[in-house]
């Protein structure tokens, strides 16, 4: 079921230009909305009692307000639909969270800025891309200075399609909406400069530190091999580097420019994210690979 909701629902983002109902961000934006309206999630207030305690309490229900259409989710798929209702939400809730509409407008802006040559519109579309969640120090990202346009396109596909499909591949329908909506409400709260900024970045690092190191492995199976795979094993286990950090390091490693293709690079800014962007391709089908693997001997519904 799962295999076939991934292949469904991949062919069908691929072919049809999503509307904003069709886009967790919007459901991602209302239901905070909806939190503070209700007064579920404000800004701590640092005139009443002990700041460190009033952080911890708002950060423990932040976690839970995130994870709670999750769960409600895996109850309705559990208790009230069956296994066809189920493949269906499934595929509803997989095409919802997957992709991004406006990162694939910045793209093609972007190309075709290269393609006339125009650095300073490269630039513009570069910046468009949002930093702010690789820009705290050890709560989720790294900082975004010195990336190109090429590596944090790499790192919004991953958050947009690898990571939600490996989320996806382990808790269904519930894990995909979960990453969905805290990747979203971590980007929110940053732009906003918002208290609780710091720990939606922490709970932001737990939920990528195994999905970006397996998109990563994926990477350098497509991509060489022997010049990524020190750099893999030297993150593997590392707990203090970032998961921005990891994913545009090994990816660095698993598709270098060729010499010619630096020599176009220098005239045409778009050959770096084109490159990058067939490896991020090629991984997606490695992880299409690996599921069907799992699905043929059972170890995946």
């Amino acid at each position: 079921m799962m295999l076939m909701s991934l292949l469904l629902v991949l062919s069908l983002e691929r072919l049809i230009t999503k509307t904003p109902n069709w886009h967790i961000e919007k459901y991602a934006a209302q239901y905070r909305s909806f939190l503070q309206n209700k007064g579920l999630i404000k800004a701590r207030e640092k005139d009443e009692g002990s700041e460190e305690e009033s952080d911890k309490t708002s950060s423990l229900a932040l976690y839970f307000y995130l994870l709670f259409p999750a769960l409600l989710l895996g109850v309705i798929e559990y208790w009230v639909l069956g296994a066809f209702l189920t493949f269906i939400e499934q595929s509803v809730v997989l095409f919802i969270c997957i992709g991004c509409p406006v990162l694939r407008a910045v793209y093609k802006n972007f190309l075709n800025a290269a393609e006339r040559g125009d650095l300073q519109a490269c630039s513009m579309y570069t910046d468009q891309l949002g930093h702010c969640a690789s820009q705290t120090e050890s709560d989720g990202t790294a900082g975004a200075e010195g990336k190109s346009f090429g590596q944090h396109l790499t790192w919004l596909n991953y958050q947009h399609y690898a990571a939600v499909m490996l989320w996806f591949i382990a808790f269904g329908a519930p894990g995909a909406l979960f990453y969905s909506l805290s990747r979203s409400t971590t980007e929110a709260l940053c732009d906003a400069d918002h208290p609780l900024k710091a720990a939606a970045g922490r709970l932001m690092f737990a939920l990528d530190y195994i999905p970006v190191r397996v998109t990563t492995f994926g990477m350098l199976m497509m991509g060489h091999f022997s010049r990524a795979l020190p750099e893999w094993l030297k993150h593997a286990l590392q707990f203090d580097v970032p998961a921005y950090d990891v994913l545009t390091r090994i990816s660095a490693k698993a598709e270098v420019l060729t010499p010619d293709e630096h020599l176009k690079q220098a005239e045409n800014a778009a050959v770096e994210p084109k490159v990058l962007v067939k490896l991020a391709k090629r991984n997606v089908i490695f992880l299409l690979v690996i599921t069907a693997g799992l699905t043929l001997v059972g170890s995946l519904a």
